[in-house]
C-alpha cells in the first residue's frame, strides 16, 4: 500500500479552479453582502432629490475677429488662427465663465431654495413656496444647511435648524463652522425683520395657508456662481456640420434648471452686443468732444462776420480778393484735416503704449482710409477679444494665452510702425501745408484792411463750418453703426425642461454597490483564503500528504471526551468505527497491536483522539490499554475517575518494581490506563530508556492493542524513541487549526527520517465537510440536545485535548 503513494516532494502548482472552489462555500455570504450594498442604494437612491435635465440650442455665428464697427472701408474683416472650431470652443468657455454667470444671477432670485419635507428627500419648490423669504446680505448668515420655517397660524412662525452643523456666512471675511441646537430659538411675526446674531432676514406668507413647515437653504453669490459654472452646466457642439452649441443642465427642479439657461443665453446676447457698440461708442464720444469745440468757434465767427458787414456796410469782395480767399480756405481745410489726423495717430500711439486696447478708435470711422492700419487695428482688436475670452478659465501663465500675448505684441509692434510712418508723412504735410499758406498769406497782406478783415472772418467761418459738417457726418456714420449693430450669435431653440427625473444616477448608484457589495467581500474572503494558513481542506490536505489519510473525526458537540463509549451511535464513534477499519487495512486484525498517537503541537486533539481510539477497540472485543506517555504534559484522564497517581514515570524511573502497579482499571470492560504520572526531571531520557522498551514487551503479553498518547513531536524530539515499539503511528491534524507547514514537517517524517508506517488523520471537521458513504454525517444519531454557546465553546475545548 506504501507504493500507491508519493514518495518524493513535488512542487505545487497553483490551480484556479481548487482557489475559486474554496469561494463556494462563502457563497450566502457574497449574496447577503450583495443584498445589504443593495438595499443601501435602495436608501441612498430614495434620500437623493431626483434630478431633472433642462436644455436649449445657442447658435455661433461663423465670423470671427468682428470688430463690431460699421464697415465703411470695403476691407474684408479680420479672421484669425484656429478659424471656426476655435471660436465655438472659445464661446463655450466663455458660456461658462464666472463673468456670465454672476450677470445671469443678478437676474434670477436664486439666493433662497424652498423646500417641502418629505420621508426619504425633500422636495424643492420653485416659484410655488407658500412663504417668500428676503434675505439682508450685509448681515452674518446661517449657510451650508436648512433651515426650518414652520407656522400654526398666519402671523406667527418659529425658527429651528434641523442639521445641526452650519457655516457661518460673514460678509467682507471666510466662513466659519457654526453648530446649531436643533430645537426652536423663538417665535416670530409674518413680514417682520428676523434678527440673529447669525441670521437676517423677512418671512412673507404668500399663500393663504394655515398652518405649514417649509425649508429654506441660503446661498450666497460665491456659492451660486460655483455651482452654475460646474458640472451642472454642459455646454457642448450639437453636432459635427452645425455651427450650434448644445446647453444642458441638471437641477432638482425642471423649470429652475430651463430658467437659468435661458437669462444664460440673454444675458450672453446682451454682452455680445455690449462689446460690439463698445468701439463705435468710443468713436461717437470722440466726436462729440472735438464738435464741443469746433461749434463754439463757428458760432463766433457767424457772430463777428454779421457784425462786420452790418458795420461796414459790406457784402462782396471783387475777384482778386476772392481768389485769395478760395485758396486760403482750400489750404485752411487740409491743413485742418492733416491735423486731425495728426491729433488721432498720437492718441493711438498712446493708447498702444499703455495698451488700452478697448479705448481703440478704428479709422475707418474717422475717414481714415489705410487698408494697412485698418487691418492691423482689426487684427489686434479680435486677438485681444480672443485673449479676454481665454482669461475666463486659464491664467496668463497658460501656453495659449502666452501664445495670443505674443501676437498681440507682434501686431501692436507692426502697428506703431506704420503708426510712425504714417504720423511723419502727416507731418509733412503739414509743413507743405503751412508754407504755401504762409506765400498766399503775403499776396492777403498786400489787399484793402476792409477786404482783409472780411476775408479773415469768411476764412474763419468757412474752415469751422467744413470741419463741423465733416464730424457730424462721421459722428452719423458711428451712430448708425451703433444703432445697426446686432447680435452675430442667437437663440435656436429657448430651454425645454424634461419633467421625468433621470435615471442614470439612481442606476449608476445601483450598479456601483452592487459592484462593491460584490468586490469587497470577495477581496476579504481571497485575503483570507490567502493569508489563512489553517488547514481547511480535508481534499487538499489529502493531495498535499505523502501519506494515505486514515480518518476524519467530526466537530465534538458532546461536552465528555468520552464520546465513543457515552455516544456509541453517535457521528464521532462512527468515525471512529470509520479509523479503526482503515487501521485493519495496514495492520492485519489478528497481529497485536500497538499504536502511537501524536501530534505537532498541543491542542491538535491527539489525547482526544487516543482515548476514543482506545475505547472503539475495548468495544469491541479488543483487551486494550491506554498509556498517557506525554510526561511534559501529563494527562490525568480525570474522565475515568481514576485515584492512584502512580504512572509511568513511576515505573520508568524504577520507583515502582512491577508494570502491573502502574495499571488502573476502568468501568469499562477490557479498557485500561497508565497515567503519565508525576512530572520528572528527565522525561526525555525516561521514554529513551531500556525500561521503556521492557515495559511496551510486557504490556504486550497481556493486552492485544496498546494505544500511546505521546509528546507532540514539533516540541520534544525525544518523541520519536517511542516509535520503534509501535507497529504503526497515527499523526494528528486540527481542522482550522493546524497550519498548512505541519503537512511539510509530517512528510519530512516519513521520507527523510525514513519513518514509513505513519499515517494521518484530520480532527475537528465540520459535519458539512463529512460524508460517509454518500451520506452526510448527520444521519447519525447524536442523543444530546442542541448545547448554547458556551457549552459548545467547552465542547471545542475537549476536542483539542
Amino acid at each position: 500500500m506504501e507504493n500507491s503513494f508519493k514518495t518524493e516532494e513535488q512542487s505545487e502548482v497553483f490551480d484556479p479552479i481548487k482557489f475559486l472552489l474554496k469561494y463556494v462555500k462563502f457563497t450566502p455570504y457574497i449574496i447577503l453582502s450583495i443584498i445589504i450594498a443593495l438595499v443601501i442604494a435602495f436608501f441612498i437612491n430614495k434620500s437623493t432629490p431626483p434630478i431633472y435635465v433642462a436644455s436649449s440650442k445657442f447658435y455661433i455665428n461663423q465670423e470671427v475677429g468682428n470688430n463690431g464697427v460699421l464697415n465703411l472701408t470695403g476691407l474684408s474683416k479680420v479672421v484669425v488662427s484656429g478659424g471656426i472650431e476655435q471660436e465655438m470652443a472659445n464661446q463655450s468657455v466663455f458660456l461658462k465663465s464666472r463673468s456670465v454667470a454672476e450677470k445671469t444671477l443678478e437676474r434670477l432670485d436664486f439666493n433662497v431654495d424652498y423646500f417641502e419635507p418629505g420621508i426619504f428627500t425633500d422636495t424643492e419648490l420653485y416659484k410655488s413656496s407658500p412663504i417668500y423669504v428676503q434675505v439682508d446680505w450685509s448681515h452674518s448668515q446661517v449657510t451650508g444647511g436648512k433651515i426650518k420655517i414652520s407656522w400654526t397660524d398666519t402671523k406667527n412662525f418659529s425658527v429651528s435648524f434641523p442639521d445641526g452643523l452650519y457655516n457661518k456666512f460673514i460678509p467682507g471675511s471666510a466662513s466659519e463652522e457654526l453648530l446649531l441646537e436643533e430645537g426652536s430659538v423663538g417665535t416670530f411675526k409674518f413680514g417682520e425683520n428676523l434678527e440673529l446674531p447669525y441670521l437676517k432676514l423677512k418671512v412673507s406668507l404668500v399663500q393663504n395657508i394655515m398652518e405649514g413647515e417649509i425649508l429654506i437653504g441660503l446661498n450666497t453669490k460665491g456659492s451660486l456662481i460655483s455651482k452654475y459654472t460646474g458640472e451642472d452646466l454642459q455646454v457642448f457642439p450639437f453636432d459635427n456640420v452645425a455651427s450650434v452649441l448644445g446647453l444642458s443642465i441638471s437641477s432638482y427642479h425642471p423649470q429652475k434648471g430651463a430658467d437659468y439657461l435661458d437669462a444664460l443665453m440673454e444675458v450672453y446676447l446682451e454682452m455680445e452686443l455690449e462689446e460690439k457698440n463698445r468701439m463705435a461708442r468710443n468713436t461717437v464720444e470722440f466726436i462729440d468732444s472735438q464738435i464741443s469745440g469746433v461749434s463754439d468757434s463757428l458760432s463766433f465767427f457767424e457772430t463777428n462776420l454779421q457784425s462786420f458787414r452790418s458795420g461796414n456796410k459790406t457784402y462782396n469782395i471783387d475777384m482778386e480778393s476772392n481768389t485769395v480767399y478760395q485758396e486760403l480756405t482750400r489750404l485752411e481745410g487740409e491743413l485742418s484735416q492733416e491735423k486731425f489726423n495728426k491729433e488721432y495717430f498720437e492718441n493711438l500711439k498712446n493708447y498702444l503704449a499703455r495698451e488700452s486696447y478697448e479705448q481703440i478708435i478704428a479709422p475707418s470711422a474717422l475717414g481714415i482710409g489705410d487698408s494697412n492700419l485698418n487691418s492691423l487695428i482689426n487684427s489686434l482688436i479680435a486677438l485681444q477679444q480672443e485673449r479676454a475670452t481665454l482669461l475666463f478659465t486659464q491664467t496668463e501663465a497658460s501656453p495659449r494665452v502666452r501664445e495670443l500675448n505674443r501676437k498681440i505684441q507682434d501686431t501692436s509692434s507692426s502697428l506703431s510702425e506704420v503708426l510712425r510712418s504714417l504720423s511723419n508723412n502727416t507731418q509733412f504735410k503739414i509743413n507743405d501745408l503751412e508754407s504755401r499758406m504762409g506765400k498766399m498769406e503775403n499776396q492777403f497782406r498786400r489787399l484793402p484792411s476792409t477786404e482783409q478783415n472780411l476775408i479773415k472772418l469768411e476764412r474763419g467761418r468757412e474752415l469751422n463750418e467744413t470741419i463741423f459738417t465733416f464730424l457730424q457726418q462721421r459722428r452719423a456714420e458711428a451712430a448708425i453703426s451703433m444703432a445697426s449693430n446686432s447680435t452675430s450669435n442667437k437663440i435656436v431653440e429657448y430651454a425645454q425642461a424634461s419633467y421625468t427625473p433621470i435615471k442614470v444616477r439612481e442606476k449608476f448608484i445601483y450598479i456601483v454597490f452592487f459592484g462593491l457589495g460584490f468586490i469587497i467581500p470577495v477581496v476579504i474572503i481571497g485575503l483570507v483564503v490567502i493569508l489563512d494558513n489553517r488547514i481547511k481542506d480535508s481534499k487538499e490536505l489529502e493531495s498535499k500528504l505523502m501519506m494515505p489519510l486514515l480518518g476524519k473525526i467530526p466537530q465534538n458537540k458532546l461536552q465528555s471526551v468520552l464520546s465513543v463509549v457515552e455516544e456509541p451511535r453517535s457521528a464521532i464513534a462512527e468515525s471512529f468505527r470509520a479509523l479503526k477499519t482503515n487501521i485493519s487495512f495496514v495492520v492485519p486484525l489478528d497481529k497485536q497491536l500497538t499504536i502511537a498517537v501524536s501530534s505537532t503541537l498541543s491542542g491538535e486533539g491527539k489525547t482526544f483522539t487516543a482515548i476514543n481510539l482506545a475505547s472503539i477497540y475495548s468495544m469491541n472485543n479488543k483487551k486494550t490499554i491506554l498509556i498517557s506517555c506525554d510526561m511534559f504534559k501529563p494527562s490525568s484522564f480525570k474522565e475515568f475517575g481514576l485515584t492512584s497517581k502512580i504512572g509511568l514515570s513511576n515505573y520508568l524511573s524504577q520507583q515502582v518494581n512491577s508494570v502491573f502497579e502502574i495499571i488502573q482499571n476502568t468501568k469499562y470492560p477490557l479498557f485500561d490506563i497508565i497515567t503519565a504520572g508525576a512530572i520528572p526531571p528527565n522525561p526525555s531520557d525516561l521514554l529513551a530508556s531500556e525500561r521503556f522498551g521492557n515495559l511496551v514487551k510486557e504490556l504486550k503479553k497481556v493486552y492485544d492493542v496498546i494505544v500511546l498518547d505521546t509528546p507532540p513531536v514539533g516540541l520534544i524530539s525525544q518523541s520519536f524513541e517511542i516509535i520503534k515499539y509501535v507497529d504503526l503511528i497515527t499523526y494528528v491534524m486540527r481542522y482550522n487549526f493546524s497550519e498548512k507547514s505541519f503537512i511539510d514537517e509530517v512528510n519530512d517524517i516519513k521520507i527523510k527520517k525514513g519513518i514509513h508506517h505513519i499515517y494521518a488523520i484530520l480532527n475537528d471537521v465540520p459535519s458539512k465537510e463529512l460524508t460517509y458513504k454518500g451520506y452526510n454525517y448527520g444521519y447519525y444519531e447524536e442523543s444530546k440536545p442542541k448545547k448554547s454557546l458556551g457549552k459548545k465553546l467547552f465542547s471545542k475545548k475537549n476536542a483539542a485535548i
